[in-house]
């Protein structure tokens, strides 16, 4: 089995997923200088990732995609009352989810968290952040 294959059975089509992966990239560099994923960032990734998406074929898989990434998160969200995870990232979820389709945005949000944490563990390793940052 390639990395090919896995990508496909994950649901991944190339051009949705690199709008989405786009979008993400431009988002993480805002959010690292100003903590905020600006709206219409998450809102041209959406609708890049949905037309690609609807001009591939792949309309269906791509809907079912946002609504397991985004829902994922939406749901973070509201258990934490808000203050756990932005709005932003939700929206900017539902649009990666948007690109890869629902198996694959899954497998990214994992990674994303798996990451996160491994970098928050850093910061408080270093003392460059304390448990309430």
């Amino acid at each position: 089995m390639t990395a090919l294959d896995i990508v496909g059975d994950l649901g991944l089509t190339t051009l949705p997923a690199f709008a989405a992966t786009a979008g993400a990239l431009v988002a993480a560099v805002i959010d690292a200088r100003t903590g905020y994923i600006p709206d219409r960032i998450s809102g041209a990734t959406a609708l890049a990732a949905l037309l690609l998406a609807a001009a591939s074929g792949t309309a269906g898989a791509a809907l079912a995609g946002a609504l397991a990434a985004g829902g994922t998160l939406l749901a973070l969200y509201l258990l934490t009352n808000r203050r756990g995870i932005g709005l932003g990232d939700v929206k900017l979820a539902a649009a990666l989810g948007l690109g890869f389709g629902p198996a694959a945005s899954i497998v990214a949000l994992g990674a994303a968290f798996v990451a996160g944490g491994a970098y928050a563990t850093w910061l408080l390793v270093t003392r460059r952040a304390r448990r309430g940052d």
